[in-house]
């Protein structure tokens, strides 16, 4: 007959491993990491504080959106060497608002899009107007709106003299916002008939 085998060790070491599992300490649980911070939270702190810091508009430079389209227009107009207001440009832009101009590296081309923000624009602005007049007047415009936002489609002629000849013209598409208390300028983009490939037409709607 075969010779049976016992289960004695087996059960032992059973035992044993039951034994040591009861008296081991349990390993400590890491703790939680922080929960990440919303983003949407911190940007509204990084805007508080903006604005804590912001030039403060003239009030009759954003009482209306006609009167916000107007300095903006102006601010930027004037002879060659004729030092811009930049704290009043400043002004009219909401913090970490933006600037783009849509244009074509030739006929044809596929349109590039080159962003910017207000303060790129005064460093621009403060080495080109020294040596170029400029004056931007509008033409015509359509405005929507819903709530608080609106949006302008603000047709333009650019010369060098208030009653030079036209050297461009085009279109500024002007985001606005109403906080409550006054309007600012949330975002511009820009192109002209040679990027577009059209002239300015009297109404925008898209065919």
């Amino acid at each position: 007959m075969p010779r049976l085998i016992t289960a004695v060790p087996v059960v032992v070491l059973l035992s044993s491993v039951s034994a040591f599992a009861q008296s081991a300490k349990p390993l400590p649980v890491a703790p939680k990491p922080p929960a990440a911070p919303s983003p949407m939270k911190l940007a509204a702190e990084r805007t508080q504080a903006a604005l804590q810091q912001h030039p403060p508009g003239k009030p009759e430079d954003v009482k209306t959106q006609e009167a916000l389209l107007a300095a903006l227009y102006d601010v930027i107009s004037g002879p060659a060497g004729k030092a811009r207001d930049w704290q009043r440009f400043r002004s009219l832009f909401y913090p970490g608002a933006q600037m783009a101009s849509v244009n074509r590296a030739k006929p044809g081309g596929l349109p590039g899009v080159s962003p910017i923000t207000p303060e790129d624009y005064v460093t621009w602005g403060e080495t080109f107007f020294k040596t170029h007049g400029f004056f931007e007047k509008e033409t015509h415009r359509q405005v929507y709106g819903y709530g608080d936002l609106v949006n302008v489609l603000s047709a333009y002629e650019a010369r060098e003299a208030p009653e030079g000849a036209v050297l461009t013209k085009g279109v500024n598409n002007i985001q606005l916002i109403f906080d409550g208390q006054r309007w600012w300028v949330l975002h511009i983009s820009w192109t002209d008939e040679k990027a577009a490939g059209a002239p300015v037409p009297a109404t925008f709607t898209r065919k």
